[in-house]
């Protein structure tokens, strides 16, 4: 995870290296108010300095950071869960020492997720074409499976019931037909290609559809090493759902002169790992007590972040709504070019 950690350096900010440039000396703690005449608080030990600085800078603070931890994370994931945004608030306060530095805490709460949802998703045997069946329970042989590819391939918009009602006639015709050669006196294949010696060129459309099915049919043969690539492709551009919630915030809050782009970065940071944790809880309820669970935390998604706003950033409710909904509409819309994406490199890497 290395590649990971250099690309968020920026925002870690959290356990510095002893070479931060300590700005706030001859100030007040920001963590708990001592006076600190030196670099560090002489009560709780914190770094005198307020992050405010160029991009450059932060990054060259932020790459020693590791992913030790400590009793802290007992005073995090209370405030982080149950009191949305004013983890955020306290950490670009300068109340830093006491929690779990923000990208630590994303990347612990990402690992936690994939390692679930990977555990969930190599125990299941959807990905499996060896024992898809009828309705009558007998097995699909390889040929008849390749007919269900096709049929998928080129009914895009069929409904379950089709394919359904295609599954039961598939053996049924397979049945009632009759290998029987008819006696007839149109030339043969061969005897037909001798004839016409100008073939029609293969349409770039049945070409693609070939490449298409191939890729697919490549697929279901290594379903493991597809499922693979998705494993090593997924946590790594799900990275870059966080600089563009970065991006996200500052515009929506580009008028507002005192809110910086570390400010941006930590609730981000907060946002997603709250979003990983609770998605984690939401797929370990929902084996248990049903798919329900999956309705009420898609609900959750935007009160939490309503309540996130403004309490990281003082934002009035009407406010907050408006720019949750802005959110979550530019969330679900980089979630399903970052899926198609996934998909697609995965595909292309079996």
């Amino acid at each position: 995870m290395s590649d990971e950690l250099e690309t968020a350096g920026l925002a870690s900010a959290g356990a510095l290296s002893a070479g931060g440039t300590a700005d706030l000396q001859g100030q007040p703690c920001r963590n708990c108010g001592t006076q600190v005449d030196g670099r560090y608080c002489p009560a709780c030990g914190q770094l005198a300095a307020s992050f405010h600085r160029p991009v450059l800078s932060l990054v060259a603070e932020t790459i020693s950071d590791s992913l030790a931890l400590d009793g802290r994370i007992a005073r995090t994931l209370p405030r982080l869960l149950f009191r949305p945004g004013r983890l955020s608030r306290d950490y670009s306060d300068g109340k830093r020492s006491r929690y779990v530095p923000p990208f630590r805490l994303f990347l612990l709460s990402s690992l936690l997720f994939y390692f679930v949802v990977f555990a969930f998703v190599g125990s299941a045997s959807f990905l499996d074409t060896s024992d898809w069946q009828l309705n009558g329970g007998n097995p699909l042989s390889a040929d008849e499976r390749s007919a269900v590819i096709d049929y998928v391939l080129e009914n895009e918009d069929a409904e379950p019931g089709d394919l359904e009602n295609f599954l039961e006639g598939l053996r049924d015709g397979a049945a009632d037909q009759e290998v029987v050669p008819e006696a007839n006196d149109e030339p043969t294949g061969e005897e037909a290609g001798a004839s016409t010696p100008d073939q029609p060129v293969e349409p770039e459309a049945d070409r693609s559809a070939e490449e298409l099915r191939a890729v697919v049919q490549e697929i279901i043969d290594n379903p493991k090493l597809f499922l693979a690539a998705i494993e090593n492709w997924a946590p790594r551009l799900s990275l870059l759902l966080v600089p563009l919630t970065i991006l996200a915030l500052a515009l929506i809050y580009s008028w507002r002169r005192k809110i910086y782009v570390y400010d941006h970065a930590i609730h981000a940071l907060h946002l997603h790992s709250w979003m990983y944790l609770a998605s984690t809880a939401a797929l370990g309820l929902a084996a248990l007590l049903g798919s329900w669970v999956a309705a009420f935390y898609i609900l959750s998604v935007p009160i939490y972040t309503t309540f996130s706003l403004r309490g990281a950033y003082g934002t009035g409710i009407f406010s907050a709504m408006l720019r949750t909904a802005f959110l979550c509409f530019f969330w679900l819309v980089c979630l399903l070019s970052l899926v198609v994406t996934v998909f697609i490199i995965s595909a292309l890497s079996v």
